[in-house]
């Protein structure tokens, strides 16, 4: 059995019977093709397509894809920071070291865990995303399948974005409580308010659009319809950033908040 094995059999030990955690992976699974389900309802105009085209190819990556966004930004990032807070607070990290773990060894466990729940989060994606597109596509092209097929890699990597940011909180503040509540601050109230008030002022309004959460959103970003691209299409207004723009920004920034958990954890009193 090699290490990293090891390790994530030793995380599973610890959530199989972690009601919270089920409960997350649950409301994730159900809620993803509800959401999506429920946009049928919508009221899009016929002139840029109706509510069908968000379920035909190749649309369907980008729609699926933004409700995936809001669900992974508040469950994966919910469970990130519990995954580590809840260690810390009940003293299992401390005796977790104490029965042999090296502190690397034990964020190692957490972080293999997290993306091997990433990855399973990204297949549901992509396979909810075929099914969407085979049953509602009158005329299934390859072509059609393939364009847009990237946003799974970008769906992947947001979630290790808000993952990131969940551990480091995580770490940082110890109490799941106090994490969480800061997360979600952060990500709803305080990067906005940082963007718009200091960024924005200083930097300009582009440089806002690479702050941290607003990077790992914009890898899946709200669909826009092709009529407001070409009305925008030659100014210097930017809604989102640029896809390899996103990519670069959260490997960035996930690294960053990954490497910061593991300094924590390595430098830390336990």
């Amino acid at each position: 059995m090699s290490k990293i094995t090891y390790l994530i059999e030793l995380e599973w030990l610890k959530v199989k019977t972690y009601r919270p955690f089920l409960v997350l992976l649950g409301l994730y699974a159900l809620l993803l093709p509800a959401f999506m389900y429920s946009a049928k309802k919508m009221p899009i105009p016929k002139e840029i397509g109706g509510t069908q085209t968000l379920f035909m190819f190749p649309n369907v990556w980008l729609y699926l894809g933004y409700v995936g966004n809001w669900l992974v930004f508040f469950l994966m990032g919910f469970l990130a920071v519990q995954a580590i807070s809840n260690e810390t607070f009940n003293r299992t990290l401390r005796q977790n070291i104490i029965s042999g773990l090296s502190r690397t060894e034990f964020f190692f466990s957490k972080f293999s865990f997290l993306t091997l729940i990433n990855l399973a989060a990204t297949v549901y994606y992509a396979l909810w995303a075929l099914i969407f597109g085979f049953t509602n596509t009158e005329t299934v092209y390859a072509s059609k399948v393939y364009e847009n097929i990237d946003t799974i890699f970008r769906y992947f990597l947001m979630c290790m974005g808000y993952s990131s940011l969940g551990l480091f909180l995580g770490v940082l503040f110890s109490r799941s409580i106090l994490g969480l509540f800061v997360y979600f601050s952060y990500i709803m109230f305080i990067e906005k308010i940082i963007r718009y008030v200091l960024i924005r002022k200083i930097l300009g309004s582009k440089a806002m659009l690479f702050a941290p959460s607003n990077a790992f959103n914009d890898l899946v970003p709200p669909p826009v319809p092709k009529i407001l691209n070409q009305t925008i299409e030659g100014t210097d207004i930017r809604l989102f950033l640029y896809p390899n723009e996103a990519i670069i920004t959260t490997i960035i920034y996930a690294s960053l908040f990954f490497y910061g958990a593991y300094y924590l954890l390595k430098t830390r009193d336990l």
